[in-house]
């Protein structure tokens, strides 16, 4: 009997094998490719989030590059190293920055007066940032404009608070500052003060009292200066600066205005450069090295 019909029979099931196999394959090599392709998308859209993300990150890292930019060039021009000559005057001034790194409104100015007179200002923005800055910056330019129009420390306040409302309207964003002016053809120091703290007489680290303190620039159409005065000959010295020499900390203690007299009353009359730098390495000491606000001081004897 012939076997050739059981051979056909099982030759097609092993081609009917083979092609379930083969289709099998099929299958599964069609799976492993949607499985591969929705890997791939996936991936693709991972990454186009996290390419998102990567580019709002530099986007954020320029800002802040561009705005320390403007922090440093608004810093170095409230507290500029260099101070004009002025006559009958020997001067000095420091700056010297929180350990927080934020540029603050604090800033200093010697302006020229009328008929050679010498216009000193110290002032303090609230607050911290480029907005502090940019409100200590127009502060300043406003002194700086009117300077040589008066010698009356108490104008040249009003004025600038007037500029600085008609700018910024009143609020909590005030400015305090500390005007003094010298007139050396009348050898005579003339000072008013907007919400700071006075001036000290540079040998003792008395304070230059006025009548009335006024209130900050900036809260109200008439800060409400009263002027104190005295004439001043050759050796008569001052100091200005901002709250952050009195109210430097260590473990929770302000240096105070006692130390500053302390430091001052112990020196046989320095130079204004000389005060300036005991001064600052006696906070620096005190507070360690790490202030928490910016420190600013001009100082200024009568030649």
């Amino acid at each position: 009997m012939s076997q050739e019909p059981d051979e056909d029979d099982a030759e097609l099931r092993r081609l009917h094998s083979d092609a379930d196999a083969r289709e099998r394959d099929i299958r599964d090599m069609g799976a492993r490719e949607q499985r591969q392709e929705t890997l791939i998308a996936r991936l693709r859209e991972e990454a186009a989030v996290r390419e998102g993300d990567l580019g709002a990150l530099r986007g954020r890292l320029e800002a802040a590059e561009h705005e320390l930019e403007d922090l440093r060039a608004i810093r170095d021009a409230l507290t500029p190293p260099e101070l004009p000559q002025r006559p009958g005057l020997e001067l000095a001034a420091t700056f010297l920055p929180a350990a927080a790194e934020q540029v603050s409104g604090d800033f200093y100015l010697v302006a020229e007066g009328p008929q050679n007179s010498t216009v000193l200002v110290v002032g303090d923005v609230v607050g911290h940032g480029l907005r502090a800055g940019r409100r200590a910056a127009f502060v300043r330019t406003a002194f700086a404009a009117t300077a040589p129009f008066s010698d009356d420390p108490c104008r040249l306040l009003s004025w600038a608070n007037t500029a600085l409302i008609e700018r910024a309207g009143t609020g909590s964003e005030f400015v305090t500052a500390a005007c003094v002016t010298y007139l050396p053809h009348e050898e005579r120091l003339r000072w008013a003060y907007a919400g700071h703290p006075p001036a000290l007489w540079l040998d003792d680290g008395q304070e230059l009292i006025a009548p009335r303190h006024g209130t900050p620039l900036g809260v109200r159409a008439d800060p409400g200066c009263v002027e104190g005065s005295r004439r001043s000959t050759a050796g008569a010295g001052l100091l200005l600066y901002t709250d952050g020499l009195t109210e430097a900390r260590h473990d929770g203690e302000m240096f105070g205005l006692h130390a500053v007299s302390s430091a001052l009353s112990g020196l046989h009359c320095p130079s204004p450069k000389e005060a300036i730098a005991i001064l600052r390495a006696r906070v620096a000491e005190f507070a360690y090295g790490t202030l928490t606000d910016d420190l600013c001081l001009l100082a200024a004897r009568i030649a």
